[in-house]
């Protein structure tokens, strides 16, 4: 769904109680370690069932990692491409859905981040996530047709997500100090200046 598309009603009071369930599930892994809290305790303090939780979540993991942010972040790199460098398409697309989403829920996300960094399970989940987005860009630079092969668009799609994940690391670690989209222009600028043509 397009940035700015209305969800129907049923959906965005579907997503608001995710959202609420996730807060409450991180603000328990905050405190008592990811491991040592199940899903059933998530859910006694969220006030649902466990039965919603996996319904909704499909997994443990699913409570952290889980956002409805990647789709717009597509659909702003597609309607990049025509004007734009693959990598800076990228760049701009991100930066400019940190300002509609991160920024709003900034807390949510920094803690979300922070429990990837320091919980093994969850950032190899993560890690797993990230490739799924590299695999979405390659699929994304075929269907618009940027210039190049296949390989070429999983070496530009790679690139990226190196560099978000790189900025993600050190807004968390900073414990989000400067903004994330301040990490984001500044990494994709260290892959300029390696004389990277984006």
């Amino acid at each position: 769904m397009a940035a700015g598309a209305q969800l129907p009603l049923r959906e965005r009071r579907r997503v608001a109680d995710m959202k609420r369930v996730q807060l409450r599930a991180v603000e328990l892994f905050d405190a008592h370690g990811y491991e040592a809290v199940s899903v059933e305790g998530v859910a006694a303090v969220a006030g649902v069932s466990p039965v919603s939780i996996y319904r909704w979540f499909g997994a443990k993991e699913r409570l952290v990692l889980w956002d409805d942010y990647d789709p717009g972040l597509l659909d702003a790199v597609a309607e990049r491409l025509a004007d734009l460098e693959p990598l800076e398409a990228v760049r701009d697309a991100v930066i400019a859905e940190l300002g509609r989403v991160y920024d709003k829920d900034r807390e949510l996300v920094l803690a979300r981040t922070k429990l990837v960094f320091r919980e093994p399970p969850l950032l190899a989940a993560a890690l797993s996530d990230a490739w799924a987005m590299q695999e979405a860009l390659v699929g994304l630079f075929g269907r618009e047709q940027v210039a190049g092969d296949g390989s070429a668009h999983r070496a530009l799609a790679g690139a990226a997500v190196g560099v978000l994940t790189a900025a993600i690391e050190a807004w968390q670690r900073q414990d989000g100090r400067r903004s994330l989209a301040e990490h984001v222009h500044e990494d994709f600028e260290v892959l300029r200046a390696a004389s990277w043509t984006i």
